[in-house]
Parts: C-alpha cells; structure tokens; sequence
C-alpha cells in the first residue's frame, strides 16, 4: 500500500526548495517527473518575462539549467541499466545502438561501464547492512553480453 503522507511530506519538501539554481540542489532521490515539472513551472516564467527581462532576474534561467542538467544526469544512470535489461530481452545491438542514437561498440562500452560501477558499488561497504550493486557472477554474467568480451 502506497504511503500518501510520507510522499505528500516528500513533495511538500521538495516544492519548498527556493531556489535552484545548480543541479547539485536537486536531492537524489527526487522523482524525474517532479524535476520536469519544476523545470516547466520556470520554463513558462521565463516564457512570460521575455518582453521585459530587465523586470526579472535570472533565477528562472538558471532555474531551467541547473533542473535540466539534473534531468540529464539523472536519465543518464539509467542508460546502462536499460541497455541491460534490452538485452537480457534480446534486442540486438543495433536495436540499442539506434535507440540510443549511436554506434554499437559505444552502446557495449556503456554497458560494460555500468556492470563495472555496479561491481565496484556491490564491493564497497554496505548500505544498512544491505549490499547493492552486482556480484562477480552477475558482473561476468553481464559481460556475457558483450560479444568479444
């Protein structure tokens, strides 16, 4: 069952943050969709304030860069998971290559780069007494799916 207060209390913290200007004000483990709809809240101000920008300040600019940024970083983490799970689905590489809009050895070299950061995440210390990360067997087994590997 979904905890509505806990995630009321969540956004209510978040929608208090004033202001964001870098991406580094964004907390970690805010939605993607939040992020967006705040990026729009400033994007439509700015919008609004272009036939007198002397009137404003450029917080609703640097508003629209720095939550962007954090979109962009924040999808980026999953580039390397999704490239996984399309291949444990048995897309080809080319497949996740056009998806991603680049070349197959670049769409491997993510992969391979992802299983190494979640190798290097399961080894170091543990989160609550939780590990995350991969295993060595769920590393190589990851590896596996890259040809010449």
């Amino acid at each position: 069952m979904t905890d509505h207060t806990s995630t009321h209390t969540a956004y209510a913290t978040w929608t208090s943050l004033h202001p964001i200007t870098r991406p580094g004000d964004v907390p970690i483990t805010t939605p993607i969709s939040w992020i967006e709809n705040r990026r729009a809240d400033h994007s439509l101000a700015l919008l609004l304030s272009r036939h007198a920008p002397d009137r404003h300040g450029p917080t609703d600019a640097l508003a629209c860069l720095a939550l962007g940024e954090a979109i962009r970083t924040e999808l980026g983490h999953y580039r390397g998971s999704l490239v996984h799970d399309a291949r444990r689905r048995s897309a080809s590489w080319q497949q996740i290559a056009d998806a991603l809009d680049t070349d197959i050895p670049t769409a491997q070299q993510l992969l391979r780069d992802w299983a190494d950061g979640q190798h290097r995440l399961y080894q170091s210390e543990p989160l609550s007494g939780h590990r995350l990360g991969l295993t060595a067997a769920e590393h190589h087994a990851v590896l596996d799916l890259i040809p010449d590997h």
